[in-house]
C-alpha cells in the first residue's frame, strides 16, 4: 500500500504552489522582474509564445516589455496536484488585459477594449533548497484578440 501524505503537508504544498502562480501575475504586472526570476528554478523553462530556457532568458524577455505597456494578468481556477513531497503540477486560468500607449504611464485608468487573451498556464513545480519553485510554465491560449496581441 502506498504511503498517504499528511493532509496538512499536502495543503501546505498546494498553497505554496498556488502562491507562486499568483506572485508571478503580480510581479509581471508591476514590473518586479527581480522577483519573477526568484519564482523559477535555475534551469526553468517558460513558454509564452517563445520558449525561454533558464532564469537569465526569462528576465531578459521580461525586460524587453514595452515601457508603455500596462497589463493585468487575472488568475483564476488555480488547481495544484501534489505528486509527492518534492513535485507538484498545476493549472490556472488566465484572463489578460493590456494596453500599450502613453495612457499607461498616467495614474488613471487606461482605455479598455476587452481581454487581450484568455487561456491557461500549465505548470510543474519542484521543491528546492530555497522552497517551492516553478520548473516549467507553459501558456496555452484559448482566445486571443489579434488587435492587442500579435
Amino acid at each position: 500500500m502506498a504511503d498517504v501524505m499528511d493532509p496538512r503537508i499536502r495543503a501546505a504544498i498546494e498553497r505554496a504552489c498556488a502562491d507562486l502562480t499568483i506572485e508571478y501575475a503580480r510581479s509581471i504586472d508591476f514590473r518586479d522582474y527581480d522577483n519573477i526570476v526568484n519564482l523559477f528554478t535555475e534551469d526553468a523553462t517558460l513558454t509564452i509564445g517563445q520558449r525561454l530556457e533558464g532564469r537569465a532568458a526569462i528576465v531578459a524577455a521580461m525586460m524587453q516589455r514595452p515601457g508603455e505597456l500596462r497589463s493585468r494578468h487575472v488568475i483564476s481556477n488555480v488547481f495544484v496536484d501534489v505528486v509527492d513531497d518534492k513535485r507538484a503540477r498545476g493549472i490556472c486560468y488566465l484572463t489578460l488585459y493590456r494596453h500599450v500607449g502613453p495612457e499607461s504611464l498616467e495614474r488613471g485608468p487606461a482605455p479598455l477594449h476587452g481581454p487581450a487573451a484568455v487561456g491557461h498556464y500549465e505548470d510543474s513545480f519542484v521543491k528546492t533548497e530555497a522552497g517551492w519553485r516553478i520548473k516549467h510554465r507553459t501558456l496555452h491560449l484559448a482566445f486571443r484578440d489579434p488587435a492587442q496581441l500579435q
